[in-house]
């Protein structure tokens, strides 16, 4: 049986792991911004995405083997396109951010990639959490629901009726 205090302690270094895998991610991030916009000339921007796609790779990498114990998603295709589509979400919000911090308030581009990098970190957790990492739960009548438990996962999804109708199915 697992108490909270267990529970507690297993979120605790989740996060740390996550903020270390984070770092690790942000470090090669910031590599390919520097050496993409000093060295080759290439717009501040341009950098950032190509900088966060290396934080895609790296950081599901981490996710999947070192982060996280828990797993909602089979199809480890299903899981990887759904954590790409949030850190591609958390990617647009770090670029309107370095946008907004470089153009708009004249920092540096490495100063506003740290600040929006560390944004993205906390942008990226909380769904990549509740939609791909956390264990199923089975709900007793009359127990408070969460959002993990009215969202259909993946494998749902693919069972929901659909306004659709293809071909091998008008003869049915």
């Amino acid at each position: 049986m697992t108490t909270t205090k267990t529970k507690t302690k297993k979120e605790i270094a989740t996060l740390w792991r996550y903020g270390l895998g984070s770092t690790i991610s942000y470090l090669i991030n910031v590599a390919i911004i520097i050496v993409m916009t000093d060295l080759l000339g290439v717009h501040y921007l341009l950098s950032s995405i190509a900088g966060y796609a290396s934080i895609v790779i790296t950081s599901y990498i981490f996710s999947v083997t070192w982060i996280f114990t828990e797993r909602k998603v089979a199809s480890r295709k299903k899981e990887f396109v759904a954590f790409t589509l949030i850190t591609v979400f958390a990617m647009g919000m770090n670029l309107v951010s370095m946008w907004f911090f470089t153009d708009v308030l004249a920092w540096h581009y490495v100063v506003s990639n740290v600040v929006t990098n560390f944004l993205a970190t906390i942008w990226g957790y909380v769904p990549k959490k509740i939609f791909l990492f956390s264990e199923k739960k089975n709900k007793q009548q009359g127990e408070e629901l969460e959002i993990e438990d009215v969202m259909p996962s993946f494998d749902e999804v693919d069972e929901l009726p659909t306004p659709f109708i293809y071909e091998d199915e008008i003869d049915k």
